[in-house]
């Protein structure tokens, strides 16, 4: 049985890795991998998270501080790390993981700076211990159907991708009042979000990234908001008293529901009802100055087959989910994703994902998917499997299980993104990970 140390403590660790291997019978919708794995170790600076959980599950989950690493290598030996904490933590967890000659499993992004994601490919060289990547995107139903067509040749030789990525006006301001918010915690939006999107389309078409340019702002959020209170009042306005004239706030809310705030403008419990007292200090909100990232981006990126996507993201917008193209000499797939949760959607929300193929010279053909439950479309079961158990032998014929260099170059396309907005200029890709 292996044994895993879990390195940040957030809900997603707990969620997906840390619930699913106790094997919790009254939390069987995490499922259970009890019997191919356990957790020996918590590491988080929140370190109350690890022992009120404890005292919740009645488990005996040992906790460090981030500064006892070493001490809780040398007294619990794990044979693996986990890294699930903030977006900040992960290098230094992974690279001291390798040096260690332990298996790393990291959530995206795998770092939050092309330079941090050359350093990890250095140590997974010099290590025993390999990097796996959790691009829980790969194994949506709808996105296997899409790599199976493209394999199987139907769209011939790719051209060219089209790719708009949504977050709705509930999703989209959580990012604002969390440590996200800040380019030096989160890399900004364009890696932490965004390289999920740019993974998916680099593993579907199986090619390596070349060049990116782009344009970014920072639109709906930060202290210039068009939506900000405090621009229209003479006075200097509390939390409280913004939030009350709030349009993000009142949409998903109402003026006559009280405090607290709603659930995604509100400092973190979590799901699990667990403090958060240190990576998510309360009173920040949608409009503080020390918001240095954007909220919206539009990307020309260039592969090195000589494909191209043109690539949007916007992180307030009424319905979440993308709208994705891909062509080639034999054809267009075109897909639509409605990710918005149905009580907030503005129209009904399909209960299926279409997958259209339209070959060059061919009728067209439509494909219906249908939505699998579970977290991120019905891949977080599955990608478990893969993690604690064996690949299955449709992630083996799909190459779906990620890897650093896979980690590596969803970083640097995100890199390249905001650095582009910045100087105007189109970004190489492998000068980033020189």
């Amino acid at each position: 049985m292996k044994k895993y140390a879990v390195c940040g403590f957030s809900t997603r660790a707990i969620a997906q890795y840390v619930v699913p291997l106790l094997g919790i019978p009254e939390l069987p919708e995490y499922g259970d991998f009890s019997k191919y794995g356990k957790v020996v170790a918590a590491v988080d600076i929140d370190i109350d998270r690890i022992k009120i959980f404890n005292e919740r599950q009645k488990t005996s989950i040992p906790a460090y501080l981030p500064d006892e690493f070493e001490k809780m290598i040398r007294e619990t030996k794990p044979d693996a790390l986990i890294v699930a904490g903030a977006d900040f933590t992960h290098a230094e967890y992974v690279i001291a993981g390798l040096k260690h000659n332990l298996d790393v499993i990291v959530e995206k992004p795998m770092t939050i700076t092309a330079q941090q994601a050359k350093q990890v490919l250095e140590a997974e060289k010099a290590s025993k211990g390999k990097v796996t990547v959790a691009f829980n995107f790969r194994y949506v139903p709808a996105h296997k159907y899409m790599k199976k067509l493209i394999m199987d040749g139907a769209v011939g030789k790719i051209t060219n991708i089209e790719f708009v990525y949504n977050l709705d006006t509930w999703h989209g301001p959580s990012y604002f009042v969390r440590w996200n918010r800040t380019r030096k915690f989160s890399g900004g939006l364009s890696i932490h979000k965004s390289c999920h999107h740019f993974d998916l389309i680099n593993w579907l078409i199986d090619d390596i990234p070349e060049t990116v340019f782009a344009f970014g702002a920072l639109n709906y959020f930060g202290p210039n908001s068009p939506f900000n209170p405090q621009k229209k009042s003479r006075k200097k306005l509390s939390k409280e008293e913004i939030e009350k004239r709030c349009p993000y706030y009142l949409k998903w809310v109402g003026e006559t529901i009280p405090m607290p705030q709603p659930k995604h403008l509100k400092i973190y419990t979590d799901t699990f009802h667990l403090p958060y007292k240190v990576q998510y200090p309360e009173k920040l909100y949608l409009y503080d100055p020390d918001i240095d990232i954007e909220d919206t981006y539009s990307a020309a990126i260039r592969y090195e087959s000589g494909a191209s996507m043109t690539y949007s993201f916007n992180a307030s917008t009424p319905w979440e989910g993308y709208i994705l193209g891909i062509n080639g000499t034999g054809g267009r797939i075109e897909t639509v994703w409605i990710s918005t949760a149905p009580d907030r959607c503005p129209f009904p929300k399909p209960e299926r994902q279409t997958i259209t193929y339209i070959p060059l010279f061919g009728p067209r053909q439509v494909h219906d998917i249908p939505v699998v439950p579970g977290g991120h479309g019905g891949s977080d079961h599955v990608i478990k499997h893969d993690i604690f158990v064996k690949e299955t032998e449709e992630s083996k014929k799909l190459g779906i299980c990620a890897g650093s260099i896979a980690g590596a170059y969803a970083v640097a396309m995100g890199e390249a993104v905001w650095k582009s907005v910045k100087t105007g200029n189109p970004i190489r890709i492998s000068d980033l990970l020189k």
